[in-house]
Formats: C-alpha cells, structure tokens, sequence
C-alpha cells in the first residue's frame, strides 16, 4: 500500500514539474521582452521622446501592412535558420560563434552556383543555389569542429576567427573575379529571374524562401528529438567523457554536429543572396550570425521559442525605421538595445530558473530519503510482528 501510495505522488510531482518547466520556458523569455521594452521607454522619456507613439510606430512599421509583415519574416529568416543551427550546436555543449563566416560562404557559394551553372535547368537553379550554401557552411563549420576533436582547440576561437576569413573571401571575390566592370559598389551582376526565389505575393518582398525556413524548423526539432544523433548529440552536451564510455564516437559527433550547425548558417546566407537581394553584394549580412546567437538562447533552444524569438528580431529590424521618424533625434539603433536587454534578462531569468530548480530537486531528494527512511522503519515493525 505504501508503495502504492508513494509512486502515486511521484508521478503527480513528476507531472506538477513538466507543467512548471513549460511555463518557465514561456514566461521568462515573455518576461524579459516586457522587461526590456520598459527600460527602453525610461531610455525614450530620458531624451524626451514618447514611448507609446515611439512604440505605436514601430508596430506600425513592422505590422501595419501586408508589406510590412513580409518585411518582418524577411528579416526574421536569415536570423531564424542561423539560429536553429547555434542551438543544435550548445546543446551538444559546443559553441559555434562563427555563424557569420558561415552565412558568408553559403551565399558565396550559392552566388557561385547561379554565375558558373547558366545552362542549368531554370527550376533547378534555385536548389542547387540552396544545396551548395548549406554543403559549404557545414565545411567551413567542420572545421572548427576537427580542430576541437582532433587538436583540442577551443572552437569558439577557431569558429569566429574563421568569420573574418570568409568575410574576406567574399570581399576578393566581388572586388576582383566577380566584379561588374565600372562598376562603384562591390557586387555581382542581378541574378536572373528564374536563379532567384520567386515572390509568393504580389505587393509585398516575401518569397519562397520561407518554405526552406520551415522546413528547417521541422528538420532541427526532429534531428534533436527523434533521431539517434539527437540523442547522442544531447548526450554529449550533458557529459562528454560519460558519452564516449556509452560508446559514442565523440570525435564524430563534435565534427558533425559543427557541421550540422554551420549547414544551417550556409542555408541561411543562400536563401539571403538569391531571395531578397538577388545578387551577392558587400555586407550582404550586417551581423545576423552574432544576432542568430541571441536569438537562439532567448529562445531557449527550443525551435518554436526560436521563431518567436526570431520574429522579435525581425520586427524590431522592420520598426526601426518607424522608431526613428517618430522619436526625432533618436537612433533607430535603440532597437539593438531593446534587444540585447532582452536576451540579458533572459539569462538572469534562467540563472534563477535553475538556481530554484536546484533547491526544488534537493528538497525532492530529502522528501524521498524521508519517505524511504519511514518506510523502511514500518517494514522492520511488520516485519517484528
């Protein structure tokens, strides 16, 4: 009966604690926006300027049209897809910081697809665009990955020092072989209509792209929650020197898990140069590979917080524009610094999320020492009689 009664409570506990994890993955990061937001309007009121009509603005830049919703999922994309990927990436406990590299050699390649396949198939064209951006960001992410696995070296070193070599590599390339002649700014030729992701509404800039962005969505949350090398990936980040006892090939998984994360990234700087831009162009990506960082753990690793998470970024990129025509004298830049206060609150939430789960688990391992002690004493009395 006391057994009965015990694995009863235990399961309503382990019930109780599900519910509770969930609400804190949602709460905290709503949280810290709301937080974020507020200090931002003590910044407004401090240089004097509106809060409510700054902030009414910038909605209505970000969501006031069909126009300025595509705008939004725009900029949400490149940040999205490059975000799943540094997700997948700490979960395994491995730090890819250099998203932005990556970004940078998946739209150089897929730039390098459109310009040296012209015979290829029109429909084609945009695919194999597609493929060869994810193919050279998971190249240029292995590399750190081999270094770590094989060298021991740090691969947040290696990984962001690689972001300013395929900066560069982009940079030779639209200033010397790909370069339009007489030409004043560091660019390719536009794409052809069919090399570029076609417009899915008329009157607005959202393209096929996000088709490839959801797809990348599903795909992460199912490599990491349904798949053997999610659970080895997962394993991995919980205790790597346990992992290779279990019989994981934990120089394997590091590589490929850098690799994974940088397709993602290639993907994303891909779907940028031959969807919105239509060209490869200098700078074609002002930082969204750092942003994809925050993004990734406001969202809490979890796919579904990273899109939220992502849209966040996108509107506020979207609204910045808005923010600065209706707060004279204000930065439209303020809106970085709603959301770096945001992903900064959204640590201290999560510092004192697990600090609070630490104790609830110590006070559970006194409780069930407890109830094992008492019922130990009442078999020994049964057991007496």
């Amino acid at each position: 009966m006391m057994a009965r009664i015990t694995d009863a409570l235990r399961t309503v506990s382990q019930s109780l604690g599900s519910r509770r994890r969930i609400a804190e993955g949602l709460l905290v990061p709503l949280i810290s926006v709301l937080l974020a937001l507020a200090t931002v309007a003590i910044i407004l009121l401090i240089v004097g300027a509106n809060p409510l009509t700054a902030y009414a603005s910038m909605i209505n830049a970000a969501f006031g049209s069909p126009y300025a919703v595509s705008a939004t999922i725009i900029k949400a994309m490149p940040r999205l897809l490059a975000a799943l990927g540094i997700a997948i990436a700490i979960r395994a406990n491995l730090w890819n910081i250099g998203a932005e590299g990556q970004i940078y050699i998946g739209g150089t390649a897929a730039a390098g697809m459109v310009l040296a396949l012209p015979a290829l198939p029109q429909p084609l064209v945009p695919i194999v665009a597609i493929v060869a951006g994810g193919l050279a960001g998971a190249a240029w992410g292995a590399i750190p990955g081999f270094l770590r696995a094989h060298r021991g070296i740090n691969e947040v070193i290696t990984s962001l020092m690689l972001v300013y070599v395929g900066i560069q590599i982009t940079q030779y390339l639209l200033e010397g072989p790909w370069a339009v002649p007489m030409s004043t700014f560091p660019a390719t030729a536009p794409f052809e209509a069919h090399a570029k992701l076609p417009v899915l509404i008329p009157g607005t800039v959202l393209n096929a792209g996000i088709f490839v962005v959801l797809v990348g969505v599903a795909l992460s949350w199912f490599l990491v929650d349904r798949t053997r090398f999610g659970l080895e990936l997962r394993s991995l980040g919980g205790n790597e020197i346990a992992s290779g006892f279990l019989g994981i090939k934990v120089k394997f998984m590091i590589i490929a898990t850098m690799a994974v994360s940088g397709a993602f990234a290639g993907v994303a700087g891909a779907v940028e140069t031959i969807g919105i831009r239509g060209r490869l162009i200098e700078g074609f990506s002002p930082g969204f590979g750092f942003e994809a960082i925050a993004i990734a753990l406001l969202g809490r690793l979890h796919p579904a917080g990273i899109v939220a998470a992502a849209l966040l970024f996108g509107a506020l990129d979207a609204g910045g524009a808005g923010l600065q025509t209706s707060a004279r004298g204000v930065s439209s830049a303020i809106v970085m610094v709603a959301a770096g206060l945001s992903v900064g609150y959204v640590l201290v939430g999560m510092g004192y999320m697990d600090k609070r789960a630490k104790r609830r688990a110590a006070r559970r391992a006194l409780v069930n020492a407890a109830a094992a002690a008492s019922a130990q004493q009442v078999s020994t009395g049964v057991d007496a009689r």
